[in-house]
């Protein structure tokens, strides 16, 4: 048997990336087309045609296979109404495994790096093992989510005299941009458009410049840090925080710079645990610090909510507001670089800061990986929704 037709017969369920068809009933077809966007919306996935789903039969192995024979006709309408996913999708097509006479197509599903797919003009996404079709309300948070639209280049009323600061000061200095109006040195740098003949800065300028931007703006960009007694949030009476958690608040850099110094305090003095001894962390300085620059660089800005920090007697949780974006997924995370950026703004203008906290060359998740592994320690852990509360890219550090 195919090496890999007996790893799909082995998997005891249908995943988030997983799914089992048999050509069955005149509904199948509508399913399918529905599992392909959903993967394609999410991150990908295997769509087995030809093989029972484990949990809706007693059959066992190769007795779950029952081929596109059981329905040719249906098969070659697949290939068909691929022509109702819009955009058009090109070069989807299966691979067919031959087992006793029988074949199993097998589509492999890439995540779309540049719009939702849609099919009647619905948008459906991948939960843990079923598909959930999105209101129009939920599509534009997933389209920021996500990165197909961006936050950080949208134009906001706030007045330009409160970006003209300190951080603009050293931001411009370090360009070698000659002082003038800030209005011009806005605009001619792609950090200010003109809306109606009107100039108005970007979200980028103001999260970059401004000395309180939470305050200026409809949104939260700030960092809440919560350190508990325990390895879980107890939601009880008495609540297994300790003391009260702290918000760090300022410009992007400031921001980076605070939180790193708060944290890694935090960390060093330990959380005393129920026997009375204080717990030491092992984590590496240099991978707390790119957990907390890449949350807050990469985070999505469009949703109101707050990086949190949690610290646990054995661990540090990092949850910042957005998904996976792009050609990004949990499994090419720090191996491949993305496409684009979900902040292209951020990440250009940040870089050029004096000693900048981010290289822009990738290097962020490999370097954490590596300081953990020297450190023979767990390695970041990522998980992305559905497996998370809400919309949150979850960073884990063990």
């Amino acid at each position: 048997m195919d090496d890999f037709l007996k790893r799909l017969l082995d998997a005891p369920e249908e995943t988030q990336k997983l799914e089992f068809k048999r050509l069955a009933g005149p509904k199948v077809i509508n399913k399918i087309l529905q599992t392909i966007i959903a993967f394609a919306n999410t991150d990908g996935g295997y769509l087995v045609i030809g093989i029972d789903d484990p949990e809706k039969t007693k059959l066992k192995g190769e007795d779950r296979i029952f081929g596109i024979e059981e329905s040719q006709e249906l098969f070659d309408e697949i290939t068909h109404s691929l022509q109702n996913i819009t955009p058009p999708v090109s070069n989807l097509k299966p691979t067919l495994i031959e087992c006793n006479k029988k074949t199993v197509a097998v589509f492999n599903i890439s995540k779309s790096t540049e719009s939702f797919l849609s099919v009647s003009g619905d948008v459906y996404i991948r939960l843990h093992k079923s598909n959930k079709k999105l209101t129009p309300q939920e599509i534009v948070k997933f389209n920021y989510a996500k990165g197909f639209e961006r936050a950080d280049k949208e134009l906001v009323s706030v007045d330009f005299a409160l970006l003209d600061t300190k951080y603009l000061d050293s931001w411009r200095r370090k360009r070698n941009i000659e002082k003038k109006d800030i209005k011009d040195i806005l605009f001619q740098t792609g950090l200010a458009r003109k809306d109606d003949g009107v100039l108005k800065p970007t979200r980028a300028a103001v999260l970059l410049f401004a000395e309180y931007p939470t305050n200026l703006m409809d949104t939260k960009c700030a960092i809440r840090v919560y350190k508990y007694k325990g390895t879980i949030e107890k939601f009880k009476e008495i609540p297994n925080l300790i003391g009260r958690p702290k918000t760090i608040d300022g410009p992007i850099i400031e921001i980076i710079k605070k939180a790193h110094e708060y944290v890694l305090g935090q960390l060093e003095s330990g959380i005393e645990i129920h026997s009375g001894f204080v717990t030491k962390y092992k984590i590496p300085k240099r991978a707390v610090k790119e957990v907390i620059t890449n949350a807050i660089i990469h985070r999505d800005y469009h949703i109101k909510r707050d990086i949190e920090i949690m610290i646990f007697e054995d661990r540090i949780e990092v949850l910042s507001s957005g998904l996976f974006p792009f050609n990004i997924t949990n499994s090419n995370i720090g191996k491949v670089r993305a496409d684009g950026y979900r902040n292209d703004l951020i990440v250009k203008h940040l870089r050029e800061f004096p000693e900048p906290p981010n290289l822009d060359r990738n290097e962020g998740i490999r370097a954490m990986r590596e300081q953990m592994k020297s450190g023979n320690l767990f390695p970041p852990f990522f998980v992305t929704y559905p497996y998370y509360r809400g919309l949150r890219e979850s960073y884990f550090i063990k």
